[in-house]
């Protein structure tokens, strides 16, 4: 082997599913993540994936090479957090995940205004629900609506937040004294309207369901029907109204968090102290009161 970094190419090839995944994760193309596998496996004379028509196997071979390249990455990741852990600069560079709504709505305020305060800080912004691996450095910061994080990372929980129906105004203008309402359901919701739709509008049915908030944006845009979203997003629409006789309800809290090994690094928790308080503002619209 001629390089410990041929490792990583079975550690990201197994760990996203195959080429595609790892070229992805990699930011490199499928041709690279194939050509490195292929010469790591002609450098050990071993194969390290089965090709099969289902996708890619990993060998006897291959699962002790994961091993070394999961050992490898440990060792890399806790030595870059023990380093990165006395950097008290107000400068350098600092990644940000939050959910795409959440910058479009409000966090690329905040993330400008601290820009202005901060120019030395580069920022880097991921827009995404995902749950951003904040062991493996994925992004130093992260908001996330969720109302348990995991236990093992370190941060605050900003507020709490409620969830209303809404839909257009035209919509609901055509339906006001119907109790036949059509229902935007999220995939995780079935195909049955929600108890608290059902009780108030008793004739109500599922019309389509998405996997997606921004989707359901455009669909109750469009007229499709009435859909459950956070009172910071559905209020926030100009052509969206409140679907009546529906109360508030609870939804996930948001949370801004961080590696606990992290947490003193200045401009981490500059910037998580800043969004906490910027964000507290906006407080009521998150409650939808």
């Amino acid at each position: 082997m001629k390089s410990w970094d041929d490792l990583k190419y079975v550690l990201y090839v197994h760990r996203h599913g195959g080429l595609s995944g790892a070229a992805r994760a990699l930011g490199v193309n499928h041709t690279t993540v194939s050509r490195r596998l292929t010469t790591l496996e002609d450098q050990m004379g071993v194969r390290l994936f089965d090709r099969l028509p289902g996708g890619l196997k990993i060998t006897m071979h291959g699962e002790r090479c994961l091993e070394a390249a999961q050992v490898i990455e440990k060792q890399t990741l806790d030595l870059d957090l023990s380093i990165a852990a006395k950097d008290q600069d107000l400068a350098g560079p600092l990644k940000v995940s939050a959910p795409q709504l959440l910058f479009q709505l409000l966090l690329a305020e905040i993330v400008l205004k601290f820009k202005k305060q901060y120019p030395q800080i580069d920022l880097t912004l991921i827009a995404t629900t995902d749950a951003i691996n904040l062991y493996r450095r994925e992004a130093d910061v992260s908001l996330r609506v969720v109302n348990e994080p995991e236990s093992t990372l370190w941060g605050r929980k900003a507020f709490s937040q409620n969830c209303m129906y809404y839909a257009s105004r035209e919509y609901m203008e055509n339906h006001k004294d119907s109790s036949k309402l059509d229902c935007i359901n999220f995939l995780w919701r079935g195909d049955e309207p929600a108890g608290e739709v059902l009780k108030a509008y008793p004739n109500a049915h599922v019309i389509a369901k998405f996997d997606d908030m921004i989707a359901v944006l455009g669909a109750v845009r469009a007229g499709m029907g009435i859909a459950r979203m956070p009172c910071f997003i559905g209020d926030s629409q100009p052509d969206f109204v409140r679907v009546p006789n529906i109360e508030r309800a609870p939804y996930h809290d948001l949370w801004i968090l961080t590696h606990p090994d992290l947490k003193d690094v200045a401009r981490i928790k500059t910037f998580m102290r800043f969004a906490t308080l910027e964000l507290k503002k906006h407080e009521k619209a998150f409650l939808g009161v």
